[in-house]
């Protein structure tokens, strides 16, 4: 075998090797998401972080919301500049088995940069997600915030 067969045998090898590699990490971001179903939890908004557990409409409005929003969500990139305007912890279930996850909405009220965009993550924060959604999209979980009684400030 000549010296620049061997070259270019073993370029092609690295090339393509060090493209697998940096695929079987990046792959698993680009899954959609399974939410489990929703079957009870609690909302702590505000500066006070007052608590309220959700009706059944909420809880709903969360299962059809899950639904029609599987995809688009990223890995957690950069620092969030606060721990978010509401938190909405949730009890679900998958295949019988209890599945919590944690919602953390951005409504605009601390950063608004981050308007509209949910994270979504395990109860011990080992796996975030994150997306910005429209304000037609976000409007149902915006009302989950905003539907708690907290005291405001203007904006300066």
């Amino acid at each position: 075998m000549r010296k620049e067969t061997a070259f270019i045998i073993a370029f092609l090898t690295f090339t393509i090797g060090t493209s697998l590699v940096i695929w079987m990490f990046a792959l698993p971001n680009f899954v959609s998401v399974s939410f489990p179903e929703v079957t009870g939890g609690k909302v702590v908004t505000g500066p006070m972080r007052d608590t309220r557990p959700l009706t059944q409409d909420e809880v709903a409005m969360l299962n059809e919301w899950f639904k029609h929003h599987p995809g688009g969500w990223g890995p957690l990139s950069q620092t969030p500049p606060s721990s978010g305007d509401a938190r909405v912890e949730l009890d679900g279930t998958r295949d019988g088995k209890p599945d919590p996850i944690v919602l953390t909405l951005w409504t605009g009220i601390s950063a608004a940069d981050w308007n509209n965009t949910v994270f979504v993550e395990t109860p011990d924060g080992s796996k975030v997600r994150t997306e910005s959604f429209s304000d037609k999209e976000f409007t149902p979980l915006r009302k989950l915030a905003d539907g708690q009684v907290f005291p405001r400030s203007a904006f300066p």
